[in-house]
């Protein structure tokens, strides 16, 4: 409007008269001098506040945090007064893709039903390399662990989750790509033992585990990539402030209403109490699911843990005395052709009866 505005002027200088120019260009004659009467000084200093405590925070996020501390405000006055003080963060050049993705081979229905763990590489000021590994329930979208070290094998995985198991209690599935360390024989056992199932994401496949990965962008661009770290000590206390950040005070934008994590997982833990201890379905509101296929069904009354497959012979499920495929996962990857042969060798059960 403003520019128009000036549009106008420009025509005056020019000897066409203000109602012509007003009519050409599409500005009411009656609101060409309006002046806003508000008063944004206060506004202003907030976000200042907000922008240097969250460097990284675009205008959506800082409206959010607004919102959350009891302030009304527009998502369109707190862009403009984000462009006018030059606290727009720089946009991103996203690739067009062709196609779109299978998308989640198992989408979580309610809390500690899938988890997803993945690790993000940082280093110190001294060179050093340190591996953090991230741990998320997909449905509540909560960090549940951290874990920030030098080297981590597949023993200190199985350990990291056997505690995590024993504090938030055991999800139905994990999920995790395809690395060295969550595919090793050793892990997956101590998994079979507890009844978790795991599975994989197929390889170059990163969108099938988005959601954890969407984490680890958010702690790279917002601590990782801000931060300096003296030795593991030091990032291992930073990253856990963040994480208890991003749980208990950072709006997740997945969730709807501006609600954090916790805060989701609160309502959902008070709905399941009104509805007498039921495990629920997928949630419509505030996150619409029913949309998303899932690769099974909830059994009725039988618990979290009891999952009624529609497809036994799923590649991405763990079969009992599943071949091994060349070059791939040990575990998972299996075509449905070696699938075939080996259930005609009885190596593996028909579909239909039990593993």
């Amino acid at each position: 409007m403003s520019e128009r505005r000036k549009l106008v002027a420009c025509f005056q200088r020019h000897d066409v008269p203000v109602s012509r120019a007003c009519e050409l260009i599409g500005v009411s004659r009656r609101r060409l001098n309006y002046a806003s009467k508000k008063k944004d000084s206060e506004l202003v200093e907030r976000l200042m506040e907000l922008a240097r405590t969250h460097p990284r925070f675009g205008s959506r996020q800082l409206c959010r945090m607004l919102r959350r501390s009891g302030t009304r405000v527009n998502l369109k006055r707190v862009r403009r007064l984000c462009r006018k003080h030059g606290l727009l963060l720089k946009q991103k050049r996203r690739r067009k893709r062709l196609g779109i993705g299978a998308g989640l081979p198992c989408r979580a229905e309610y809390p500690n039903h899938v988890w997803s763990y993945d690790f993000v590489e940082d280093r110190t000021e001294t060179g050093r390399k340190l591996r953090i590994l991230t741990v998320v329930d997909e449905f509540t979208r909560r960090c549940i662990e951290v874990e920030v070290e030098h080297r981590m094998n597949a023993k200190f995985v199985a350990r990291t989750l056997l505690r995590l198991f024993e504090q938030h209690g055991r999800p139905a599935f994990i999920r995790s790509d395809n690395g060295p360390e969550f595919i090793a024989r050793f892990l997956m056992r101590v998994l079979e033992i507890h009844g978790v199932e795991a599975r994989h994401i197929d390889p170059g496949s990163p969108w099938q585990n988005g959601i954890d990965e969407r984490f680890n962008g958010t702690l790279r661009d917002e601590c990782l990539n801000l931060e300096t770290f003296h030795n593991r000590d030091h990032a291992r206390a930073l990253v856990k402030v963040f994480a208890r950040f991003y749980n208990d005070e950072r709006p997740h934008s997945s969730l709807g209403k501006q609600i954090t994590p916790c805060e989701f997982y609160a309502k959902w833990n008070d709905r399941k109490k009104d509805d007498g201890g039921k495990i629920l379905g997928l949630c419509p509101k505030p996150r619409d699911l029913s949309l998303c296929a899932s690769s099974g069904r909830c059994v009725e009354g039988s618990g979290p843990t009891a999952f009624e497959h529609d497809r036994p012979d799923d590649r991405r499920m763990i079969h009992v005395g599943a071949p091994v495929a060349s070059q791939q996962s040990r575990i998972l990857r299996v075509d449905e052709t070696t699938i075939r042969q080996a259930k005609r060798a009885g190596k593996l059960p028909a579909q239909g009866s039990t593993t």
